[in-house]
């Protein structure tokens, strides 16, 4: 169980700042810290019962399953509180771009507005023109106040988990897991370890029984409650290991998506460089320039939700024992 646990502790990356902060706050989030606490009862009344002098091969057993079980409902509410906080996150961090990205949809309908009003005076737009020219402006301020309400729901929902937080891009990605996190995962199953611990109870209980002072059909029951747990442990994990395998299948095809969206994002940036050079020598006009403004904060906004795609599904898989 422990070897397990370690082996999915290396799989934990060093992201970059201030994320990794962020995820030290997971063991104080209410789900853990009663996951501990139930951890820490099950822990003394383990170093209770190896005291006691007068204790029975069956107390200990239990005693050491509830507290391995305690152990692993404790790692399974922290990698969940992980995931949760990695999911609020990107969902404040993509709040935070797109009311930036809305601002500045705003800005160019605007200048596109007054460049219209001109246009209009001098007899080279029409009225309709001038009305559609409006409209941008409302659809802009529109979507601007939705933005805004959107990052501070999305901010107050990271604050609930982590307290107050300003989030920032992650510069660095975990790198993708080998299959053996499935097995990791797997072994370290609280659901799995519970039916294992059931079977192996049932198994010492049978083997307490002897056909010499013990009714047969007592015997029976528990052997017939052994194969019902055996098929019951072999069908969980049979689903488990195939929800496990998808989860990780799905990885390699997200960080390839963060690798598509890295290069149109310097794409973007090389336009948005020419455009401005353009705009210093005065052959490009201050709304082009804020166009292809736009267009790269549309660039990096694809870049991080590419990137948070990707740390969710991974988070998630890791939260799934």
């Amino acid at each position: 169980m422990r070897k397990a646990l370690l082996a999915l502790l290396l799989l934990s990356p060093a992201l970059a700042q201030p994320l990794p902060e962020a995820l030290k706050r997971a063991p104080e989030v209410a789900a853990v810290v009663s996951a501990r606490l139930d951890y820490e009862v099950k822990a003394k009344d383990l170093a209770r019962t190896l005291q006691d002098p007068l204790r029975t091969a069956l107390t200990e057993l239990q005693a050491r399953q509830g507290e391995a079980l305690a152990q692993a409902r404790l790692q399974r509410a922290l990698a969940q509180a992980e995931s949760d906080i990695v999911a609020a996150y990107a969902q404040a961090l993509e709040a935070t771009l797109q009311r930036e990205l809305a601002e500045k949809a705003l800005e160019v309908a605007e200048l596109g507005l007054r460049a219209t009003e001109v246009r209009v005076r001098g007899g080279g737009a029409t009225s309709l023109d001038l009305l559609e020219a409006q409209n941008r402006v409302l659809e802009a301020r529109k979507n601007l106040d939705a933005a805004r309400r959107g990052e501070e729901s999305a901010l107050a929902a990271l604050a609930n988990l982590v307290g107050p937080w300003k989030p920032e891009a992650v510069r660095e990605l975990p790198p993708l897991p080998g299959p053996e996190v499935v097995e990791a995962l797997l072994k370290a199953h609280a659901d799995l370890l519970q039916l294992r611990q059931s079977l192996e109870l049932i198994r010492f209980q049978r083997g307490l029984l002897d056909e010499g002072f013990a009714p047969r059909k007592d015997i029976e029951a528990l052997e017939d409650q052994a194969q019902t747990l055996e098929a019951n442990l072999k069908n969980l994990e049979r689903s488990l290991r195939l929800g496990l395998q998808s989860r990780h299948a799905q990885l390699s095809p997200l960080l390839q998506g963060v690798k598509t969206a890295e290069e149109a994002y310097r794409a973007a940036k090389e336009r948005y460089a020419a455009e401005e050079k353009r705009f210093q020598a005065g052959l490009a006009s201050r709304l082009s320039l804020l166009q292809q403004e736009l267009a790269l904060k549309q660039a990096a906004l694809a870049l991080e939700q590419a990137k948070h795609a990707y740390l969710k599904a991974y988070y998630g898989l890791l939260a799934s024992r």
